[in-house]
């Protein structure tokens, strides 16, 4: 699932850019809002976001970005807990949801206070995603998945989003089985650390259904380089599935007015990188470490 950070300055391509995606292998994507405190981002995706606030980029393009999205791709918005506060929470939603969104990721909104959350949330149609830390506990890991909606968002490492330490690998396949032993039915997908199709593949030899790409692809954003070429380069990572005989899950809804389907199994999650704007210690602890 690619990380695609909101900027008025990209509203031309916008389009083509979630098509890119979308024809790259993405089954899923997840937008950004920036924000002038982004706790989880690490220095690629902040300097975005502070470039974007900087360009005038409102809620207005927010909503408008997702509309367009949601007529291409299952879509989910990624924002901190100030921005819904301020507007009302109730009101925010609403909106997104209005507009196409099918899921809702606060990285500083942890399990223990989402209950208000999840009650708005379904009220407008949005499955709020919730995070697990790479060191959460199988009891804690089991509860966070059972309240999940859309995807669990395995969060890889501590630290921010972008480069930096490997990811782990062995100590995630225990929080990826206790996820799926509480919830059949529910997508995990791993972010941080993946920026290349070797690194998703460790990610789902965990048993993760998916990736998240988020800071190797608004570098390549900075670049310039084509829609159509950026799609080519998800699709270099995206290939790598995870093998085996478990049941394939999808991380989102379809897009659109469609009712909820009961069964999310019939797509499975693509891959994505290390910036889904989810990380930081905050984030882990948010997450239950």
């Amino acid at each position: 699932m690619p990380y695609l950070l909101v900027d008025r300055r990209r509203r031309s391509q916008w389009r083509r850019v979630v098509r890119a995606v979308r024809d790259g292998g993405a089954s899923a994507v997840e937008l950004g809002f920036p924000f002038s405190d982004p706790i989880a981002d690490g220095p690629v995706l902040a300097a975005a976001g502070q470039g974007a606030l900087r360009a005038g980029t409102g809620w207005s393009d927010l909503v408008d970005a997702v509309r367009d999205a949601a007529e291409v791709i299952p879509t989910a918005v990624m924002t901190y807990a100030n921005p819904l506060f301020g507007r009302g929470l109730a009101r925010s939603v609403g909106e997104l949801a209005a507009a196409g969104a099918g899921g809702l990721i606060v990285p500083d909104l942890s399990w223990d206070d989402s209950a208000p959350w999840r009650r708005a949330a379904e009220r407008a149609g949005l499955d709020l995603v919730q995070f697990a830390a790479p060191g959460a506990s199988a009891r804690r890991v089991a509860r966070v998945a059972r309240d999940a909606r859309g995807f669990l968002y395995l969060v890889s490492r501590y630290g921010t989003t972008g480069r930096g330490a490997a990811a782990p690998r062995s100590p995630l396949a225990p929080i990826v089985a206790a996820a799926h032993r509480a919830r059949p039915d529910l997508a995990v997908l791993v972010g941080f650390g993946i920026r290349d199709r070797a690194g998703a593949r460790r990610a789902l030899e965990s048993g993760a259904d998916g990736v998240v790409v988020g800071t190797a692809l608004e570098e390549q954003l900075e670049r310039e380089v084509t829609p159509e070429a950026l799609g080519r380069w998800l699709r270099r990572i995206g290939p790598a599935r995870r093998s085996g005989d478990a049941p394939e899950r999808t991380p989102a809804r379809s897009p659109g007015p469609a009712p909820r389907r009961p069964d999310r199994t019939a797509a499975p999650a693509a891959a994505a990188s290390d910036g889904a704007g989810t990380g930081s210690d905050e984030a882990g602890r948010a997450a239950g470490a």
